[in-house]
């Protein structure tokens, strides 16, 4: 939930053009502004915006962690993601909440 607080203020914030420089340019990386879009998709889902999601890219490989609803959520959060231009890759490690570890 962290993180989409922090994307969000980072979004309004370049908006209004009050970062400074630096920070500017380093969410600006390709990989910080696929994060960014995957992170606004999943949050415009209504089932998927009260999720605990974590968005991390890398090279243009998402990984999604955290926890949803169903296994239905898992596949359309890996779906969302996928279809954000830029992204190379989905690593789905999303888990199903208070459903035990198959480990």
């Amino acid at each position: 939930m962290r993180s989409r607080s922090a994307a969000w203020i980072l979004a309004v914030l370049l908006a209004a053009g009050t970062l400074p420089a630096q920070a500017q340019e380093k969410s600006s990386s390709p990989d910080a502004s696929i994060t960014t879009r995957v992170e606004s998709v999943l949050a415009r889902d209504p089932f998927l915006r009260s999720m605990d999601i974590k968005v991390e890219t890398q090279s243009g490989v998402v990984s999604l962690t955290g926890f949803v609803r169903s296994v239905q959520d898992i596949d359309t959060a890996g779906d969302l993601a996928r279809a954000v231009s830029g992204v190379s890759g989905v690593r789905n490690g999303l888990r199903v909440a208070n459903r035990p570890d198959r480990a």
